[in-house]
């Protein structure tokens, strides 16, 4: 019998495929059937393959097991079959398999694997490289097991994705009875059935203490399960924890954030430095983290770019444990005046000697309050960069004894300009400034000759004039001028 159309398509495919040498073969979407998986495992030469696509192919267990028994696909680290039909017998043939012994990665989102085949492949003695297993929308949780595969979980797997299955409390009980989580860091459980109980069994697990992320969104996790977590003390590795939709109450979400808030500070405290740039604490972060006595004994904190407003700032000030505070970074968040109002009136800020405003969206009405503070009092180092804070803002900033300390202003991008310089040169509060940063501005030469002739500001040390309206003959003058060539930096 002559082959048909679709026969002559399939080996031409493949052998174009194969031929081009490339270790990253991707057949997806190209219907191979079965019978091309056949065809491609027992005549190809697949020895240089270390990743593999046969995702929408309509491979069963058939064509799986062909693979499976492929002598030349030793290499292969990656092996991709989602979107098939591919069942238990399947998956038991990947664990069984003496020639997939080097997969590190495989795939078997949207197929119909069950628990027995995905333990067996959680378990497999020959899959010892394996570091991630996808088994999203498969059929795990559907019908209990009765018996379990002998032997321990591949010490190597770190990742495993049961999102989107029919796992409920009994079956949580059953994976944490055989060990089947224990080497995991990362485990996705997310959109499944799971409940209170096994909510709590996973907190309450010390199987799980080594696990960094753990995805329980869209569940049926109610406070009993959700403050189980909050409370628990072997999941003290948890970088990530995502519990959203699910049925628990705001007091519930307060513990929780608590935790995460723990875990944070656990994670990011370096002696007496807590850096928490980044992680998007937003204002019950904030809220969170003010009642953490572990704040106690910081004395520098970084809050940049956390996405928090004066809520969030208001409930910081109203902490007990910020008594060895010295350096806040309050950067990119918009906190705005009502912040440095906050700033300025909370005895909890009183110890600072550091303070970074740049990008809160502080205009001259928040420069006043922090100059007419009766806290802030010792403050060395301020950074204005990125407010409008105008010419306004430096003439309340000069008059204020509050900066009679300061040795570093940074006030770059400010919207100022040469008035804003000679406020600064006639102050009687500055005398011990060794660094002044401008860049940014609108500062011209009549704003340079004051910087030059004054016989105030004699600590300086450092000048930034970057970025300013300064002609080229300005430039020469900087760098000629016998005043500007003994400071220690001088940028224009």
């Amino acid at each position: 019998m002559e082959p048909n159309k679709s026969d002559l398509h399939t080996v031409d495919l493949l052998r174009k495929s194969i031929a081009t040498g490339s270790p990253c073969l991707d057949l997806s979407y190209e219907r191979l059937g079965d019978a091309g998986i056949l065809f491609l495992a027992r005549m190809k030469d697949l020895s240089h393959v270390t990743q593999l696509d046969l995702s929408w192919n309509e491979l069963t267990c058939k064509g799986v097991e062909a693979l499976a028994n492929c002598d030349s696909l030793t290499s292969l680290t990656t092996l991709i079959l989602d979107a098939n039909e591919i069942g238990n017998d399947g998956a038991l043939a990947i664990a069984a398999s003496k020639t997939l012994g080097n997969l590190k990665v495989i795939s078997l989102t949207k197929n119909q694997v069950s628990d027995s085949g995905a333990l067996a492949l959680v378990k497999s003695d020959n899959l010892n490289q394996l570091l991630t297993l996808d088994l999203e929308l498969n059929r795990i949780g559907e019908e209990r097991l009765t018996q379990f595969p002998d032997g321990t979980a591949t010490a190597t797997l770190s990742r495993l994705n049961l999102r989107r299955n029919q796992i409920g409390d009994d079956t949580v009980f059953d994976w944490l009875q055989t060990g089947a989580f224990v080497p995991i860091k990362h485990l996705n459980l997310g959109w499944n059935k799971i409940g209170d109980a096994s909510a709590g069994a996973l907190a309450r697990s010390p199987m799980l203490s080594g696990l960094e992320q753990l995805i329980l969104d869209s569940n049926s996790i109610g406070n009993e399960g959700a403050n189980a977590i909050a409370q628990s003390k072997n999941l003290e590795s948890l970088t990530v924890l995502e519990l959203h939709d699910n049925n628990y109450n705001l007091a519930t979400a307060k513990a929780l954030m608590d935790l995460r808030i723990r875990l944070l500070i656990k994670r990011h405290l370096s002696g007496t430095e807590l850096n928490l740039s980044g992680k998007r604490l937003e204002n019950k972060g904030l809220m969170a983290l003010a009642r953490s006595e572990q704040l106690a004994g910081v004395e520098t904190l970084s809050l940049r770019n956390n996405h928090f407003d004066h809520v969030g700032l208001d409930a910081l000030a109203q902490s007990e444990h910020l008594s060895s505070l010295k350096s806040l970074n309050l950067m990119d968040n918009s906190i705005r005046n009502q912040g440095a109002i906050i700033l300025a009136g909370s005895k909890a800020f009183s110890g600072l000697n550091n303070l970074n405003l740049e990008n809160c969206g502080i205009m001259p009405a928040g420069i006043l309050a922090i100059a007419k503070s009766t806290t802030l009092k010792n403050l060395e180092k301020i950074t204005l960069n990125k407010n409008e804070i105008k010419e306004k803002g430096i003439q309340h900033l000069a008059a204020s004894g509050n900066f009679s300390n300061l040795t570093s202003l940074r006030a770059g991008d400010v919207s100022i300009g040469d008035m804003a310089i000679k406020t600064l040169v006639l102050s009687q509060h500055l005398g011990k400034l060794q660094e002044l940063r401008l860049n940014g501005n609108n500062i011209t030469r009549d704003g340079l000759d004051s910087l030059h002739d004054t016989p105030n500001l004699t600590a300086l040390k450092k000048i930034d004039l970057r970025r300013n309206h300064l002609l080229y003959e300005d430039c020469i003058f900087l760098a000629d001028s016998p005043r500007f060539k003994n400071l220690e930096v001088v940028r224009f």
